[in-house]
């Protein structure tokens, strides 16, 4: 959807601004008609607010939308060429957590894209400060992360615990921040972050990422590889009577066995 409605704005655009000038200004409109465009798509998307306040987390509908921008940004913006493996292992329902390291920003939106199921995710509390960003991110029922307060990230993860419980499934990145671009493995996650999916008693999704992290740099004008692999599922009937540290230790234990044999 956001594609196409990028692409069609983008074409109407330059047929007016054609229209109005001379020939000799076509390869000016075609880079500034990039710009109305990508605003015309936002004012589609934001006058659905009402709309999207009203139904719930995972709704089919507010699932589309999410993966279409995702995929959009990705691939038109990003410039990102993805490969995932085990997307067999996603399961269809149930309360579910997502737990992946964490290589670059990119990372949330290649989740959003490829994971066949809607989720929702734990932003940074300053994002939901955001205009419109952050009113857009409450529709998804997210759980903000406060890493200068710990009461208020507690007293928020009630609320995911009961969001998870629904049967949502919640994207997580235990590391708190992008602290290991350059190397293969974890070196430390934090065990709290474990305490959604044992209070929930949700299944967890491992996800790994690998490939060129350094998509500031290069898009959008250089393709960046990412690969994407998700393990098979960790049940909770096999951490319920385990502590959130020795959850931390298995994740890492098991992200950090999980070298592809392709390179992204």
């Amino acid at each position: 959807m956001a594609t196409i409605i990028f692409l069609i704005s983008y074409i109407g655009f330059n047929y007016l601004f054609f229209t109005l000038t001379s020939w000799y200004f076509i390869p000016l409109w075609l880079i500034i008609s990039i710009v109305p465009a990508f605003i015309m798509l936002l004012v589609i998307y934001l006058v659905q607010y009402p709309y999207l306040k009203m139904i719930p987390s995972n709704h089919p509908y507010k699932t589309y939308l999410l993966r279409s921008m995702a995929t959009f940004l990705n691939h038109f913006i990003l410039r990102l060429k993805i490969t995932a493996t085990g997307l067999e292992h996603v399961p269809k329902e149930g309360p579910l957590v997502i737990y992946s390291n964490h290589k670059s920003y990119t990372d949330a939106f290649v989740l959003m894209e490829k994971l066949p199921r809607s989720i929702t995710l734990t932003p940074k509390k300053s994002v939901m400060k955001l205009p419109v960003v952050g009113a857009w991110l409450k529709t998804y029922d997210v759980f903000p992360i406060n890493r200068r307060s710990a009461r208020e990230t507690a007293k928020d993860m009630e609320q995911a615990v009961e969001t998870v419980k629904k049967g949502y499934a919640m994207s997580v990145f235990p590391e708190g921040s992008i602290s290991n671009r350059l190397s293969e493995e974890i070196g430390l996650m934090k065990p709290g972050s474990f305490k959604l999916a044992l209070k929930a008693e949700a299944d967890i999704l491992i996800v790994r990422f690998d490939g060129n992290h350094l998509v500031r740099k290069r898009a959008p004008f250089l393709k960046t590889r990412r690969l994407i692999t998700v393990l098979p599922l960790y049940p909770f009937e096999e951490f319920k009577h385990l502590s959130s540290q020795e959850i931390a230790d298995e994740v890492m234990h098991r992200i950090n066995l999980a070298r592809p044999t392709q390179k992204a």
